[in-house]
């Protein structure tokens, strides 16, 4: 289940795809792969945009992981391929590419066939996907004021952090915080529904003091309550709560989901799309299928990525949330806590490149 390959692996690949009679044939053969990208707070960039060009004059797009020279380089080895194979070509990008590049080939083959990505991967197993917010903010006002402006926006489900921790083993009184602030965000909004977020902050004991602390008011599930290191160390919070468990964020090896699927720590399986791309992310599902749980699957880029979650989610039977980024929705119709589905051929988003083009990884 291991998404990430080695060099030798790689070159492998190529040389089969390379033999194979749909390589350097046929006008839905890749011509060109562009790479953007998109600032982010600070000097960081956010995320890249991917943009893969074929014969036929196709295009498609797809969002992954910040992209240096040397990975846009490495990725015109595909470049005469089959737009088609986004099975085997997808492993064989670099690791920060893969995502985006899974994404736009499979925007590249559901424009060919004029159909949307969920109806080339099977789907759909619905018509809406229920949606998440984050609330921002680094004060409980500024939290109130989040919350005010998501509601507004048709939002009805809300990712709730955490006081931030001073120091390991917080004890009583960080715990009691949070469970007041709970109250107080569910007393301001009693038609809502709220997770918690710790972003891996809590050691294993402050996360299981502060789950059972939390059971008598239900949350939806405590997201990443501390980092997955220790299946023993998780098993701690999940045996003494039955507030459901979510992971994912920083899991980068698909077979961990199956080791904390394996040992029951999880119950909200959360990767991410910038990581596995759209059918990554639905081979997970079907695995966590087969252990009765459920999947929300989660990306920090922009409105190109939502667009394929959504795609992703109308594929899989055991879909349960999908989290709005922090960029916002983009074009992503919410009405009443859900999203609408995209409508149009591929992932059914009009994209403009013209705004990175001074951003274009060379």
């Amino acid at each position: 289940m291991n998404s990430l390959i080695t060099s030798q692996e790689r070159v492998k690949n190529l040389a089969a795809l390379q033999s194979a009679p749909t390589a350097g044939s046929g006008p839905h053969t890749i011509s060109q792969i562009h790479a953007f990208a998109v600032p982010g707070p600070g000097v960081k960039n956010a995320y890249s945009v991917l943009q893969v060009n074929t014969r036929s004059g196709i295009t498609g797009y797809g969002e992954c992981k910040p992209l240096s020279r040397t990975d846009v380089e490495a990725l015109q080895q595909l470049v005469g391929q089959s737009a088609y194979a986004y099975e085997p070509l997808t492993p064989m990008a670099p690791p920060p590419a893969q995502g985006g590049l899974n994404m736009a080939l499979l925007d590249i083959v559901g424009k060919i066939t004029k159909t949307p990505v969920y109806r080339v991967m099977g789907g759909p197993t619905r018509f809406k996907a229920r949606a998440i917010a984050r609330l921002t903010g680094s004060s409980d006002s500024e939290l109130q004021a989040s919350l005010k402006q998501q509601m507004a926006a048709g939002v009805r489900a809300f990712l709730l952090p955490i006081t931030s921790p001073t120091a390991r083993n917080q004890g009583s009184a960080f715990v009691k915080a949070n469970v007041e602030r709970f109250q107080v965000f569910r007393a301001a909004a009693p038609e809502a529904e709220f997770a918690v977020e710790s972003r891996d902050h809590l050691t294993p004991g402050d996360a299981s003091f502060l789950a059972a602390a939390l059971e008598p008011y239900h949350p939806l599930w405590f997201d990443e309550p501390c980092t997955v290191t220790n299946l023993e160390a998780l098993h701690k919070i999940s045996d003494e709560t039955v507030v459901p468990l979510g992971f994912g964020r920083n899991i980068s090896n698909a077979g961990t989901f199956q080791d904390l699927l394996r040992e029951g720590v999880i119950d909200l399986v959360r990767p991410d799309l910038l990581i596995y791309g759209i059918s990554g992310v639905c081979r997970i599902a079907s695995m966590a299928e087969t252990y009765y749980t459920a999947m929300a699957p989660w990306h920090s880029a922009g409105p190109i990525a939502t667009a394929a979650a959504l795609h992703a989610a109308a594929s899989m039977p055991n879909f349960f949330v999908l989290q709005i980024p922090d960029s916002g929705a983009g074009s992503a119709v919410i009405q009443d806590g859900f999203f609408e589905l995209p409508k149009g051929p591929g992932l059914g988003v009009t994209v403009d490149t013209k705004q990175w083009e001074r951003n274009r990884i060379a």
